[in-house]
């Protein structure tokens, strides 16, 4: 029996349900009244845990006193203590002789003592401390937790940091600093080396953070030699699993491995087939073959410690301010594990929202320009002529937006046969929108369990709320989840940091690929009046348009969206509430509209005249380097000119 079947008769025998189950005779009020329940118990919607189809646990039965005390007796702990259920008892049991195999194997060789079992309990509570560097795993005079590796070695300086948090400072010497520079280069290797090897035997899922952080595991480590060696690879393994519990939006938006540059992924739509039976050599149907480009670009992280002295007095005020943690337990793994988790939040945001542009010869070129995201790569298909936006569905506000994404939804709906498995994507930012939109719609007491009709309902748990969306973006869309896909080259790429000694200076860099498409959008049209003929029955994903009209005037706003209508012929001498960070897309409202090549915009390739309503031009802020004085020092940063550079134009002749 399969877990949702389980929970979901139970529930039904607990509301007295079970025979109007049996005759299909259930009112949509009892079935609400069931799934919501079920999603009190369990914390899962009843729609989730049927998905997930995992199989039930066998019926559990319960232990004699006089059981539970022979169990208790051999682990040494309290009766009370241990549950009642047969099947916990012996998972733990079989868990508990996995651990104690090498203790007892140990203690076998040795004089029997008073107290085996206490003994045995307190080498286990010390060797599981080693395992994961926490707890009550004592530092050796030359070990720190007793790990007897080089690595961990307490004539290191900066693991005896870790001990005594008392700063060097001026006190460090030139081989003080080799020592440091040579630890961090061997670390960065180890974690690439080990993240290929996971990756490879394809078991890097396997690494859970929080059963690993409470001495369990996934991964077998019974074919690692020594003990030390052992601990070595846990705790790196607990790096990279660290870097996988961190926030994600590979559940939106799946992650492709191994595309390397481009890749041409065919796929092909079908026509109708069936037709009444007439013999004789008559065939019917037709296929339109397609193609999707997967598409990587090379993303860099740079970084340069020039002062080793200050690097160590943040450490030092970092574990003072958030005390001790299990993930930095060494000045070299706070390192890794600090811009590890900079990185992969800039990441997070880039994989929805980033927009690859040329860059700029300056320090500090924004994270979210370096590489394409979600919505840049449904903008792609949209101007490819694979997919007509809905035009008419401009933009929403806090008010109507239930009743724009119920149009939204109902558009698509007349179009495919059937709208089993799609959703709707929208901006996780205004999910707030539409809680109070939809319980003014619908009723304060709404459980938002949604409608278990065949009716259509538009619930909020039923959208998918996309995150780091910007808060000015009304993209919304409907699809396949998993049609939407981000591409890499290698697992963990990122975070395989590379670190190098220049006289006093460690530089520290990484180099990786990232990329954005879609698996099926749509036939590609030689003209769009040929999409819009489509009628938008070749298309697997479908779009609005929410564009902000403008009219230039000599000071204009970018604050209410990125994406702009404009109309108007005035020359515009500034720009105002514009991020540095985001691609603007300005339409034109008709033909002949124009935006001279001056003021903010001097640095466009020439002036924009559309030839047709729809012509749009793309512009990014330009950006400079200026110096300035930081904690004494002078520095150089970056800030926009206040000038636009021209991405792109698409102009009718």
């Amino acid at each position: 029996m399969k877990k949702w079947q389980k929970r979901f008769m139970a529930i039904v025998a607990a509301l007295g349900f079970t025979e109007k189950v049996k005759d299909g005779s259930l009112t949509a009020d009892e079935q609400k009244q069931i799934f919501a329940e079920y999603e009190k118990q369990h914390n899962i919607t009843f729609a989730d845990d049927r998905a997930a189809n995992e199989d039930a646990e066998p019926e559990d039965q319960l232990l004699s006193a006089e059981d539970l005390a022979d169990i208790a007796n051999l682990l040494g702990v309290a009766p009370e203590t241990l549950p009642a259920n047969q099947q916990t008892v012996v998972k733990g049991l079989v868990n508990k002789t996995k651990e104690q195999q090498q203790t007892i194997q140990t203690l076998s060789e040795e004089p029997e003592v008073d107290n085996p079992v206490k003994q045995v309990n307190a080498t286990m509570d010390a060797a599981k401390a080693r395992m994961i560097m926490i707890g009550a795993a004592p530092h050796t005079p030359k070990f720190l937790f007793g790990v007897e590796h080089e690595r961990y070695s307490r004539e290191k300086w900066y693991n005896e940091l870790f001990i005594t948090r008392t700063p060097f400072g001026d006190k460090l010497s030139e081989g003080n600093k080799k020592d440091f520079m040579s630890a961090v280069k061997d670390m960065g290797v180890a974690l690439k080396e080990r993240s290929e090897q996971l990756n490879s035997n394809n078991m890097l899922a396997l690494l859970d953070f929080n059963k690993m952080i409470a001495g369990q595991s996934h991964i077998d480590y019974s074919d690692l030699t020594g003990t030390a060696g052992e601990y070595v690879i846990r705790r790196t393994d607990l790096i990279l699993a660290y870097f996988r519990s961190l926030p994600s939006v590979a559940h939106i938006f799946p992650v492709v491995s191994h595309v390397q540059n481009k890749e041409i992924a065919p796929n092909a739509t079908f026509g109708e087939l069936s037709q009444g039976y007439r013999s004789g050599r008559i065939f019917k149907g037709n296929v339109k073959f397609a193609a999707e480009v997967y598409s990587v670009v090379d993303v860099m992280f740079k970084y340069k410690f020039s002062d080793l002295i200050k690097l160590e007095k943040m450490y030092i005020g970092y574990l003072n301010r958030e005390g001790s943690n299990v993930i930095k337990w060494t000045f070299v793994e706070w390192i890794m594990v600090h811009f590890g988790r900079i990185l992969i939040d800039e990441q997070n945001k880039r994989r929805v929202s980033g927009y690859r542009v040329p860059q700029q010869n300056v320090v500090a070129n924004p994270a979210n320009l370096a590489a394409d995201g979600a919505l840049r790569a449904i903008e792609r298909v949209e101007e490819q002529l694979k997919v007509l936006p809905f035009d008419d569905l401009a933009l929403y506000t806090s008010i109507s937006i239930v009743d724009y994404f119920e149009s939204f939804w109902d558009k698509v709906n007349m179009i495919l046969p059937s709208m089993d498995g799609y959703k709707l994507y929208a901006n996780g930012r205004h999910k707030q929108w539409y809680l109070r939109a939809y319980r003014s719609k619908y009723g304060a007491q709404n459980d938002f369990t949604g409608s278990n009709t065949q009716l259509i309902d538009l619930a909020p748990d039923s959208i998918i709320w996309v995150p780091n969306m910007p808060v000015n973006c009304y993209k919304a869309w409907i699809t396949i989840p998993g049609n939407v896909e981000n591409y890499e080259d290698k697992p963990n790429e990122m975070t395989a940091f590379y670190f190098e000694r220049d006289f006093e200076d460690i530089l520290t860099l990484s180099r990786w690929k990232e990329g954005s498409g879609l698996l099926q959008a749509g036939v590609q049209y030689k003209t769009k009046a040929e999409l819009v003929a489509s009628n938008r029955e070749m298309q697997w994903i479908f779009t609005n348009l929410p564009a902000s009209a403008l009219t230039l005037a000599a000071s204009i706003s970018f604050k209410d969206n990125i994406l702009y209508k404009i109309s108007g012929d005035t020359a515009v001498t500034s720009v105002t509430n514009y991020s540095p960070d985001v691609v603007y897309k300005l339409f034109a409202s008709a033909a002949a509209v124009e935006i001279a090549k001056s003021g903010p915009f001097s640095k466009i390739t020439e002036k924009f005249t559309a030839g047709a309503a729809g012509d749009y031009i793309k512009v990014y802020a330009e950006l400079e380097d200026y110096t300035a004085t930081v904690d004494g020092e002078t520095v150089t940063l970056t800030r926009p000119t206040g000038k636009f550079l021209e991405l792109e134009r698409k102009v009718t002749t």
